[in-house]
């Protein structure tokens, strides 16, 4: 086993980073872009509307009055030729990055030079702080355009209100009757400076929100895979809806979250769950991408992203299932579990939970199963040393009596007993013991007897399947099926008068809409794990006592 401090450790990991927020920085930019400019191009069409009907009469420089409704509508013509380009074409980062810069900074500069000429009196302070902060409030650039912003807004409020000043016949006489160049000198000096102290702090803001955003984007990746939600949570971990950074694959994503007390021991036992699962290819198994350390050394690994919900909300939210179809869903779960018993691996928390339905490709009620967080390889003299003594493993009401017992050896038959529980659940809507405390559910694994799920069914079912599920219950291991292969040949003997058919389950899917359910690939819920650990040494005891059980 690799050593737990360098899991997932590689230089490469680091070096996929900058890629990735290139190509979130890309679609954040045009959204953006296509945000402010629609916005621009409202604004400015409403206020060049408005010009035409409320202001031409009170222009000052009365020669240039004719240019008033050209300089008017100029802006909303380039933003609505800028926005429809940005929907035609889908333009790299840095292009779109040029593009704003370009568009904002020139539609800016014209309305400073406007203002100059026919508006004196009314120094440019409020372009220049529109086009200070608007892009630094809302396009996640680099901070060297904003920096060109501030000093292009900057130098054309002095360049405009100079040239205004020394060209328009109009705005000379209003400075005439100001004070002359004395006047105009010292409104421009504190003009520049107004609006040099605008464009310094445009462009901390927009320094600080792009460093933000980077530094958001780092806390949201994990290797090379960026988080977009959280799906779920378990006893050891959390489970993220992510996508590959390059391939943009859809992805699902587990995080070890262990707790202060047995966190190393966790540790193990989820790198096991990694080693274990990615040997397994069996088409009914969830497929193991990669794994690795985020940066603040948790341990993580990305499996293939399941639209569809387990058996558990299955059940829930639509009832028990027919009984051809519960035959089609355990055929396939009981094939995943044959490669895995074939390699020596046992699942050990088979329960609703942790089988999922989904489609793939035309495939209707594909099975995946799920979390091999509680596996064990019973070939490795080794495995043994990462299970706590006192401590069961696995789901109270889906655990084999010889987990509960805590035997030494358990192999693939324990699977075999909990997928007979799934049965049951599938079958009659309740498990095959339903008692109130974690406690009594062992003590029911171990000394009761299930009703036949027939008896309790709200559907026929036939006879062999009723067979089949009890025998799967049997407490002796030796009574059960002894392999996942013989329990495929039962089920595929059981005959139905209408087959679960790819035409059934493609009209259920297609009625019911399911897609992006919970890939809950979780642990034990803390309140049972809990529950568990912490009654278990309590039931043993009691049972010596009373000689009902074994210790």
């Amino acid at each position: 086993m690799s050593d737990p401090s360098t899991i997932g450790q590689s230089p490469d990991l680091a070096t996929t980073t900058g890629a990735s927020f290139e190509l979130e920085l890309q679609e954040l930019l045009l959204e953006r872009c296509r945000l402010v400019f629609t916005l621009a191009f409202a604004i400015s069409a409403v206020m060049a509307a408005a010009g035409l009907m409320l202001l031409p009469q009170q222009e000052v420089t009365s020669g240039l009055i004719a240019w008033v409704p050209v300089l008017r509508f100029v802006h909303p013509i380039t933003f609505a030729l800028a926005l429809g380009a940005l929907y035609v074409t889908k333009p790299s980062a840095s292009a779109l990055q040029m593009i704003a810069l370009v568009v904002l900074v020139s539609n800016l500069v014209l309305a400073i030079f406007s203002l100059s000429i026919f508006r004196p009196d009314q120094p440019p302070f409020l372009g220049v702080a529109l086009g200070v902060f608007i892009p630094a409030a809302f396009i996640p650039w680099q901070t060297r355009y904003q920096v060109i912003t501030g000093v292009a807004l900057v130098l054309a409020a002095v360049v405009a209100q100079v040239w205004a000043y020394s060209s328009v016949p109009g705005v000379l006489e209003y400075w005439a009757q100001r004070g002359g160049v004395r006047a105009f000198r010292g409104d421009l000096l504190f003009g520049t400076l107004g609006n040099a102290v605008i464009a310094v702090v445009g462009v901390i803001a927009s320094h600080t929100l792009y460093s933000l955003r980077k530094t958001a984007h780092k806390a949201e990746r994990m290797g090379n895979y960026m988080i977009r939600e959280l799906l779920g949570k378990g006893g050891m971990g959390e489970v993220y809806r992510a996508q590959h950074a390059h391939i943009r694959r859809p992805t699902a994503v587990k995080v070890m979250r262990p707790s202060a007390e047995g966190g190393q021991a966790a540790m193990v036992r989820f790198e096991r769950e990694v080693q274990l699962s990615s040997t397994l290819t069996h088409p009914n198994t969830i497929t193991i991408y990669d794994f690795g350390r985020t940066v603040d050394n948790q341990f993580f690994y990305a499996m293939e992203y399941l639209d569809g919900l387990d058996l558990e909300q299955l059940v829930q939210r639509y009832g028990p299932l027919p009984p051809e179809r519960v035959v089609h869903i355990l055929i396939q779960a009981c094939g995943a579990l044959d490669e895995a018993h074939a390699r020596g691996i046992i699942h050990r928390d088979i329960k609703p939970s942790n089988i999922y339905i989904t489609q793939r490709g035309r495939l209707y009620d594909f099975v995946k199963v799920l979390d091999f967080g509680l596996a064990k390889q019973i070939t490795d003299p080794k495995a043994v040393s990462v299970t706590k003594t006192g401590v069961v493993f696995g789901t109270p009401r889906y655990i084999s009596p010889e987990a509960v017992q805590g035997a030494e050896v358990i192999d693939g038959r324990a699977d075999i007993y909990c997928l007979g529980a799934v049965a049951y659940w599938l079958l009659t809507g309740r498990a095959p013991f339903d008692s109130g405390s974690a406690v009594e559910l062992l003590i029911d694994h171990l000394k009761a007897t299930p009703i036949a799920p027939s008896a309790v069914a709200e559907t026929p079912i036939p006879e062999q399947l009723d067979a089949i599920v009890m025998k799967c219950l049997q407490k002796k291991p030796e009574e059960r099926f002894q392999i996942a292969e013989q329990l495929i040949e039962a089920l595929e003997a059981v005959s139905f008068a209408e087959p679960w058919t790819q035409d059934r389950a493609r009209d259920w899917w297609q009625i019911h809409g399911i897609a992006s359910e919970l890939p809950a690939a979780q642990d034990l819920p803390p309140t049972e794990e809990v529950a568990i650990q912490a009654d278990i040494s309590q039931f043993f005891f009691e049972a010596e006592q009373t000689g009902e059980a074994e210790a």
